[in-house]
This record gives structure tokens, C-alpha cells and sequence, in this order.
């Protein structure tokens, strides 16, 4: 029996800063049905919070991908956790490429609290990205 990519569902860890998109249960449910995905979010007081350990292991324990989603630069709250975020994603990617597991894996997205489609935007083209590379072990 042959799997095609498309019709694998990924799994996508997200790891999402309160001040930058707030995302509901009920619209997590209808976006998990609508990307064919399983979708696992915790919502953080700042992108900042996020450490490179929980990217790794989400991968670890099973993710497709991790996805860090931010304010955008120069509107972070708490002055630079956006910063540090998008710096933990680098090197949390370095350190997947060192062992031969790739750098596409975890994605940093700075997005607009007020634009209601960049969230489903950054969400669709992860999980194509998931599709793409295939599951992670």
C-alpha cells in the first residue's frame, strides 16, 4: 500500500505569544479540519518565553513541526522577546542541521494582532512545509 504525502495528517506544535495572535479553541478545531492537521498550541505571555528545549522536544515527541509565533519586531511588549525567539528558532535549527535532521523543522512568524488572516496564512504554509519534508521520524 502506497501513502501519499497529502494524505498524511501532520502534527504541528505551536508556540504562540498572547499579544500577537490570540486563537480560540472553537477556531483551532475548525482550523485543524480545514488543514487536515493535528494542531497542539500553547499560548505564552511573550514569543520570548519559548526555550530552544520545547522546540526539540515537541520534535522529539512526535511533531512534524514547531511553529513560534511572535509580535512584530520593534512591537514586542516586553521590549525584545520577539528578538530572543526568532534567535532561539535559528539555533534550535542549527542544532537539528548538526544532526543530520534538516533546519526546516521549527518556523518563526512575526505577526499583526490585527491581521485576522496571517495567522491561517503562517499555519497553511507550515503545514505544507510539514507535507513537503514528510513526517519527522
Amino acid at each position: 500500500m502506497e501513502i501519499y504525502m497529502d494524505q498524511i495528517k501532520p502534527k504541528v506544535v505551536i508556540y504562540c505569544c498572547n499579544n500577537s495572535a490570540v486563537v480560540r479553541q472553537e477556531n483551532m478545531d475548525q482550523l485543524e479540519a480545514d488543514a487536515q492537521a493535528e494542531i497542539n498550541i500553547a499560548q505564552l505571555p511573550c514569543s520570548g518565553r519559548t526555550d530552544v528545549l520545547y522546540m526539540v522536544k515537541a520534535l522529539e515527541n512526535g511533531a512534524d513541526m514547531a511553529m513560534v509565533v511572535g509580535c512584530l519586531e520593534g512591537q514586542c511588549q516586553f521590549l525584545e522577546g520577539n528578538l530572543r525567539a526568532k534567535k532561539r528558532v535559528r539555533y534550535a535549527n542549527r542544532l537539528l542541521e548538526e544532526v543530520g535532521l534538516g533546519n526546516e523543522r521549527i518556523r518563526m512568524y512575526n505577526l499583526d494582532p490585527t491581521d485576522e488572516k496571517g495567522f491561517s496564512d503562517a499555519l497553511a504554509e507550515t503545514i505544507s512545509k510539514a507535507r513537503q519534508l514528510g513526517p519527522w521520524i
